[in-house]
């Protein structure tokens, strides 16, 4: 929606909201910043007109329309005007607090209740209620900051700022078409009435009220339904202020449509799997259980249109994952969908710079995509679980968060890639969401075991479970698996991979640690002919150097290879769900079944070649007690595994997808079941009780945020060799691709290397130094310091 205001309020064209960007532009007037932040919410009202039912107030819009109306008031002061206008270094007071003189001249039909939330939401609008609780103080009147702010706003703009209301607003709702969503104009009281309630007073009043609400709420933890009013007041607010103070005009319209899916795709629907039938009309939650490369993306991606949401969020669990299902979903949905991972501004510059944008241009533009795809702009948008729970974890402006996930629909890929604490934090958000906001969820993989199954019904209630028809499955035959002996890293082992590179088949080798993928990379470098690629692909790459094997690796082993030739690729377990590959053979150090099964699937993807042989080595090192909790996870597949291959007579068992599933829950009982059942239940109560038992509005938990930040972010460290290099990139046009050179660790192995004095602080916004050696083809190699090598692939 983009339109000129229907009709200009008059005597307010000095008031200003914004300065000017840049010496050629103008100010923004708090009128025209007003309009635009309306238009905004009205945006976001119409995609969602039925939030009011599910928010239990039948005024919500209403409400926020008002909220919005008055939100900035408070600028009007004589100081803040002269510091818009750079006459003044600082304005020592909140202008959102000073807004709140202003509300009684809206609310005289409203209850207290509504006008205290009302209130709330403007008061909050930039800072935490916490952070504003000072002006509670009664004072001196000759020292009260109420009574210095108050004396800013002089006589006649107080006057103006009424007439607005009272000229313009009946105008301005009708045009914004908010009328039939049930916003009206107040009865405002006489003019020199509201102009005397402009007191200390009456601001303090609703301070005390919002006061009120937040002690009760900390004795006793409000429900979901008292939660929503102040979290959907808050969060639209939020909204609507950043996209209109973005400057970015009118929000994308949702155009989420199947036809859309099927004709880019170039699919019909008569071709339709049956699943993909089945989740194209399916309404509410659902699991989708179906093999690699039957087609479960755009089955899910049917089912999201089916859900007629105003919001798709993709999420993955990895940011090559994530940078690959954007490039997809943007082919689907033209300028539809947005990329936010800790690493998407970067990202999107590499993409950019391909196209032959110039560095600083890029740049700019880089930021600006990632700026939109944090706040509620685009309809669709690819991220991380954690970014779901920074909501739960009350990050600052949780309530925009929780706002934008009101009534969306989430696509889940390869939820069994999370162990079971961070499981159960992640199912009890979705469960909180869709009891709460009205979400729903699919999820959807090749391997999900039955308690996982089962707590996400327990949580989501009503759940369609879609499978793969037994017709397809049966047709699904690609693999032929072997148990070998020893270990993989074993000379004999190593050998007869390298024999099959020789015969001219691609080579997959999967090892559960960074540390024993490089020691098979050395070796095959060694002994491999001159004439075979090999690759090395793990987590501790830089960001520059990981992209760049990824995207030879895809030419040389995709879906779709211009030539088939022999290669070998060593990998950690980041290969399992990030990259469309398609290879001949798999050696592979044991796992749990799940994540075996993973790593098949990126053999003989298509099923286009005659059965394809995969091995897993039975030998067991220490080190992955240390990857795989608890061990028996392991020891059960290959006690499983060992069961059918023994009534191969050692010919190797020809895996049937229609019995996969059996085995993967043949896996989960005893002390595997227990411990994990154990774990999750812990996890998820405890998430519970702290996290989401204590949601909300107004204000944010700084303790809990700076565990997220514990919890879920990596770090990351430059190596010392790039040191120079990352200088020369941070001080030219390329300064982006500066932290493209830094390499992502866990904070426990980056807590060792401070032990071990290998780790330099950085100074002055500079990056930790992390004084071993890297190697482009090698990554960070921790060899001289063996023991620190404990953690799994993250």
């Amino acid at each position: 929606m983009t339109m000129n205001m229907p009709r200009v309020p008059e005597g307010l064209a000095h008031l200003w909201a914004k300065s000017p960007v840049a010496a050629h532009r103008k100010a923004q007037t708090l009128a025209e910043h007003t309009w635009e932040a309306l238009m905004r919410l009205s945006e976001l009202a119409h995609q969602r007109p039925d939030l009011p039912a599910l928010s239990g107030q039948p005024r919500l819009w209403h409400l926020l329309f008002w909220t919005v109306f008055l939100h900035d008031w408070g600028k009007a002061a004589q100081g803040f005007q002269r510091l818009l206008r750079g006459k003044e270094r600082r304005w020592p007071f909140r202008h959102e607090v000073l807004s709140l003189a202003f509300v009684d001249w809206v609310t005289a039909d409203l209850s207290r209740e509504e006008s205290t939330f009302l209130a709330a939401a403007i008061a909050t609008h930039h800072k935490d209620f916490d952070d504003i609780e000072d002006y509670l103080d009664e004072h001196d009147p000759d020292l009260d900051p109420l009574t210095f702010m108050l004396k800013e706003i002089t006589r006649e703009d107080a006057t103006a700022l009424y007439r607005w209301i009272a000229t313009c607003a009946e105008h301005w709702v009708d045009a914004l078409e908010m009328r039939p969503l049930g916003v009206t104009c107040p009865v405002l009281p006489p003019l020199e009435q509201a102009l005397n309630g402009l007191t200390p007073q009456a601001i303090r009043r609703h301070l005390h009220r919002m006061e009120r609400y937040l002690r009760e709420w900390e004795e006793t933890p409000p429900s979901a339904e008292n939660l929503r009013l102040g979290i959907f007041l808050r969060g639209l607010v939020l909204q609507s202020d950043h996209l209109a103070s973005a400057g970015w005009g009118a929000l994308p319209d949702p155009r989420l449509e199947a036809n859309a899916i099927l004709q880019t795709l170039g699919l019909s629907r008569r071709r339709l799997y049956a699943h993909q039938r089945t989740a194209a009309s399916v309404g509410g939650h659902a699991m989708l259980l179906a093999p690699t490369g039957t087609g479960k993306t755009e089955a899910a991606l049917l089912w999201a249109v089916n859900q007629r949401l105003p919001r798709l969020f993709y999420t993955l669990p990895y940011q090559a994952s994530m940078n690959a299902m954007y490039d997809r979903l943007t082919r689907i949905f033209p300028e539809q969908v947005g990329l936010l991972h800790g690493r998407s501004t970067m990202a999107q510059f590499q993409r950019l710079m391909e196209q032959s944008y110039a560095p600083e241009e890029a740049a700019k533009l880089a930021q600006l995509l990632h700026n939109r795809s944090g706040l509620a702009y685009y309809p669709v948008r690819v991220f991380s679980p954690y970014q779901l729970l920074k909501a739960a974890f009350q990050l600052k402006g949780h309530e925009a968060l929780l706002s934008d996930f009101t009534e969306a629909a989430f696509v889940f890929d390869e939820i069994h890639a999370y162990e079971p604490d961070r499981l159960a934090m992640i199912v009890s958000t979705m469960g909180f969401l869709a009891r709460t906001c009205g979400a729903r969820f699919l999820v959807m993989s090749a391997t999900l075991p039955a308690p996982l199954r089962a707590a996400l019904e327990d949580t989501l209630g009503q759940v369609t479970s879609i499978h793969a028809s037994r017709r397809l499955l049966a047709g699904l035959r690609r693999h032929r698996l072997f148990l070998a002996d020893g270990d993989l890293l074993d000379e004999k082992n190593l050998n007869q991979a390298l024999e099959e590179a020789r015969q001219g088949r691609r080579v997959l080798v999967v090892c559960n640690t960074v540390r024993r993928a490089q020691q098979v990379w050395l070796w095959m470098r060694d002994h491999l002919p001159p004439e075979i690629p090999f690759f090395l692909l793990h987590g501790r790459f830089t960001g520059h150097d990981r992209a760049r094997k990824e995207r030879e690796m895809l030419q040389a082993a995709g879906l779709n290879p211009t030539d088939h030739r022999p290669l070998v690729l060593v990998a950690t377990q980041v290969v399992e769900v990030s990259l469309n590959l398609d290879l001949d053979v798999l050696f592979s150090d044991p796992a749990p079944l799940e994540a075996l099964l993973q790593r098949i699937g990126r053999i003989n993807r298509l099923g286009r070649r005659e059965l394809a042989p995969v091995y897993v080595f039975r030998g067991a090192d220490e080190v992955f007690r240390r990857v795989y909790r608890p061990i028996e996870q392991v020891t059960h597949t290959l006690e499983v595994l060992e069961e059918h291959f023994a009534a191969s007579h050692g010919k190797g068992v020809v895996l049937d997808e229609r019995s996969l599933p059996r085995w993967l829950d043949a896996i989960y009982t005893g002390a595997v079941l227990d411990a994990w059942q154990k774990e999750y239940r812990r996890a998820a109560q405890e998430f519970q009780r702290i996290f989401l038992d204590s949601l909300q509005p107004f204000r944010s938990n700084q303790t809990l945020a700076a565990q997220f930040d514990r919890l879920f972010d990596s770090t990351e460290v430059l190596p010392e060799s790039l040191y120079d290099d990352y200088l020369t990139l941070r001080d030219s046009d390329r300064a982006l691709e500066a932290d493209s050179l830094l390499v992502p660790l866990s904070w426990g192995l980056y807590a060792m290397l401070v032990q071990r004095h290998a780790l330099v602080e950085g100074e002055r916004g500079f990056p930790p130094v992390v004084r071993l050696p890297y190697r482009e083809d090698l990554g960070l190699d921790l060899e001289a310091n063996p023991a620190m090598e404990d953690d799994q692939e993250e």
